[in-house]
């Protein structure tokens, strides 16, 4: 019930949030006396469970509740004797007042025990761009022992005598910088003893094995590969008449260096998503996308004429008169030269209140967009070639073009064929498919780790920094995890055929709604915040959480129907890989954050549900205190609920609640 009543009191606070501002929430809600009791409550009955479920006779699992409590216990010191505020310097300027921020959310003025200086401040671009990869300020702290010099710039903090400074943002003159100031000098210390006894004891629990982990392995006949295979994840002819650029000049194009997206790349790219957003497809009727992009300043009137541009809204369609599949640039214009956009968009504004209108007025915005893109491609404007004097290799521009070319919604939709092959065909593989299931995981797999490693390499960043990225590696996480779980349960022909078969599944739609949704899947630099190593390790953590998560649904699905202990048996033991990555996963999110930006924990509506849904599926664990739980049709139901607070952290938050971690941008 304490669970139940935080878990609710969170999830109402990011709706308050979404209508009344983060202010209101953060002084009504999160700094409240009531806020911290119920977790104070909590903390209390998880040391009453310690010590009356005789837990003490398994160490890993003692270790991992009372790092619960200890976390809770560093939360409540950093919120009573933490401080927090601002410090706002210009270039040459002294001081040693800063804006200190209350419990209630005003600022107030307070002193530091020594002075800060700034020295310059500078911010640095990646090569032959003006896009931004880091802000840097150089300061001097005078203290009484001395003084020192200092540089901050994003994730990485100075610390003087017990203040934490952190770089936060810049005045538009780029004289002046603003640092977060933070003074912890308990609860932080506390608050890392807790994770580090959480991830420790965590690891230890999936390598050493509990009881109940142990009698679950023996229902399945298994082994340990389940959970050594988690562990290694963590550890891809109509133109004759209009000019147009020649096929064999286009090719030669391709690889010309441009400045696109904030990064350095082949005009190949810039065309492939500029034939893809105008026309919908990566060529145009016999036309590479370079001769596309090419071609359109050679002949702008007669291009006009053309058939080019692929709007999908259907009432947007109706209200402009366009019959085909693509519409003309002049049919978006009156005869008197009056942009139709703009009188559609005027009408609109003043009543779009129903979904339909919504959805019409962003396809007016999206449409715009595409004309504004062949008007800059027209001018000359779309394309800034690179004048920087350290180029990409060639290696990685032909990786480039090869990237831009691999057919991935295809790879998508054969997965969930060939899931549905598997099912069709389930009496005849239940004798000799398990080589045909291994063969066809095996050739997905490597593809997508492929895929995965080549737009590594070409980024030059770990692809995990962006929604799309993100929903591709839960497609190749769950493949993976597929690969694993039919290799250990290759002998129980029905429970391996039900993770092939929901693997494929979950791992092929995946990839389709990464590619089909509002989700861009263009390269792009990485912001300042995302330099850092914890990046990797705390988004692929927690994104093969989701895979598990969205696996035990599945078969809890299945389950429900074919009622079969080993598919019970196998749900519940992905259970303890799955809370216990996405809780290592979150806590090291916590860990980076504060490195960042001087608080591990801000309440943002992404970390608030991914903390909701670790509780959420914590309360199947605990078997022993609910019996209810022990009921398969009880836990599977449970499972298939649960889910829900997944799809609500990853897809609920970005497109509705928002937030810094939000997606939604992207």
């Amino acid at each position: 019930m304490i669970v139940a009543a935080v878990v609710i009191v969170m999830a109402i606070a990011t709706i308050v949030e979404k209508i009344h501002g983060t202010t209101f929430v953060s002084t009504k809600i999160y700094s409240t006396w009531w806020f911290s009791a119920i977790w104070g409550i909590l903390a209390i009955a998880s040391i009453a469970r310690i010590i009356t479920s005789g837990m003490q006779k398994t160490l890993t699992v003692l270790t991992l509740h009372i790092s619960f409590v200890v976390i809770l216990a560093g939360a409540l010191t950093t919120h009573l004797t933490s401080k927090k505020g601002y410090l706002h310097l210009r270039c040459g300027e002294k001081a040693r007042l800063y804006a200190e921020q209350s419990s209630n959310g005003d600022m107030q003025t307070a002193t530091l025990p020594f002075s800060v200086k700034l020295n310059d401040f500078n911010i640095k671009n990646y090569e032959g761009t003006t896009t931004h990869s880091d802000y840097a300020s150089h300061l001097t702290f005078s203290t009484d022992e001395g003084s020192t010099n200092e540089t901050i710039s994003m994730n990485n903090i100075a610390v003087v005598e017990g203040y934490r400074f952190y770089q936060t943002s810049f005045d538009r003159d780029m004289k002046g910088s603003i640092l977060t100031v933070t003074y912890d000098p308990y609860g932080t210390g506390i608050t890392y003893i807790g994770y580090g006894l959480l991830i420790v004891s965590a690891i230890l629990l999936l390598v050493l094995r509990t009881p109940r982990i142990k009698q679950l392995y023996r229902q399945l006949n298994g082994s340990r590969v389940l959970a050594i295979g988690c562990l290694v994840l963590v550890a891809a002819t109509s133109f004759a008449k209009t000019p147009v650029v020649a096929r064999e000049d286009a090719e030669k194009a391709e690889r010309k260096l441009i400045v696109y997206n904030g990064r350095v790349c082949p005009l190949n790219t810039l065309a492939h998503d500029f034939c893809l957003k105008i026309t919908g497809k990566t060529s145009y009727k016999g036309l590479s996308a370079e001769q596309l992009l090419l071609s359109l300043p050679m002949a702008p009137e007669e291009w006009s004429e053309k058939q080019l541009l692929k709007i999908k809204n259907k009432t947007l369609k109706e209200r402009l008169g366009i019959n085909s599949d693509l519409a003309r640039i002049k049919d978006f214009y009156e005869s008197d030269g009056r942009y139709k956009l703009d009188i559609l968009l005027n009408e609109q504004m003043n009543k779009a209140e129903d979904e339909q209108d919504k959805k019409l007025v962003r396809s007016i915005y999206d449409v715009d967009e595409q004309i504004s893109l062949v008007n800059a491609a027209v001018t000359g404007k779309l394309i800034e070639p690179y004048k920087g004097n350290n180029p990409p290799s060639e290696t990685r521009i032909s990786a480039e073009i090869l990237y831009n070319q691999l057919p991935l919604t295809v790879v998508g939709a054969f997965m969930i064929l060939t899931g549905i092959l598997i099912i069709v065909t389930a009496e005849i593989i239940r004798k000799k498919g398990y080589a045909i299931k291994l063969g066809v995981l095996l050739i997905i797999s490597a593809f997508q780790l492929a895929v995965f490693i080549l737009r590594w390499y070409i980024s030059g960043n770990i692809p995990l920094s962006n929604g799309y990225e993100t929903m591709a590696f839960v497609s190749l996480s769950t493949s993976l995890l597929t690969l694993s779980a039919i290799w250990m349960l290759r002998k129980q022909t029905f429970v391996c055929n039900t993770v092939t078969i929901g693997g494929l599944m979950i791992a092929g739609l995946t990839l389709l709604v990464a590619h089909l949704s509002e989700m861009s899947p263009q390269i792009t630099s990485l912001m300042p915040v995302l330099h850092s190593p914890w990046l990797t390790t705390h988004v692929s953590l927690i994104m093969i959480s989701y895979s598990l998560f969205a696996f035990m649904a599945v078969i809890a699905g299945v389950d429900l129907v074919k009622k079969d202990t080993r598919l019970d048996a196998l749900n519940r033991l992905m259970l303890y890989p799955a809370e216990i990555f996405l809780t290592i996963g979150i806590f090291l999110g916590a860990i980076w954050a504060n490195q960042s930006w001087g608080t591990y924990w801000s309440w943002d509506p992404k970390e608030v549900w991914a903390l909701i849904s670790m509780l959420i599926y914590c309360v199947p664990l605990h078997v022993g205190s609910l019996p209810l739980m022990r009921k398969a049709k009880v836990h599977d139901i449970y499972l298939i609920i649960a889910f829900l607070s997944i799809l609500m952290t990853y897809f609920g938050v970005n497109y509705l609640l928002g937030g810094m971690h939000s997606y939604a941008g992207n």
